[in-house]
């Protein structure tokens, strides 16, 4: 049986620039404002576990990207 060890999914949003009301445009940033915000962290017995957190990470913050990280192992 293989289990997935210290699971990690991140989202990942990256902030562009922003809109200035006074010059009426939008202006970007010299360098994106990149900030990660940890959603799940555990270990998992199972692909379809794996499956159902990295689906439910998407549905709870949707709009940006997900990193995943995982070590995975055989038992017997």
């Amino acid at each position: 049986m293989m289990y997935y060890k210290e699971i990690k999914i991140s989202s990942i949003n990256i902030d562009e620039g922003k809109y200035n009301d006074k010059k009426k445009k939008y202006i970007k940033y010299k360098t994106p404002k990149i900030t990660k915000k940890v959603l799940f962290e555990d270990d998992l017995y199972d692909i379809g576990e794996l499956y159902n957190a990295i689906k439910y990470a998407h549905d709870r913050d949707p709009y940006n990207q997900m990193e995943v990280s995982f070590k995975t192992k055989i038992e017997y």
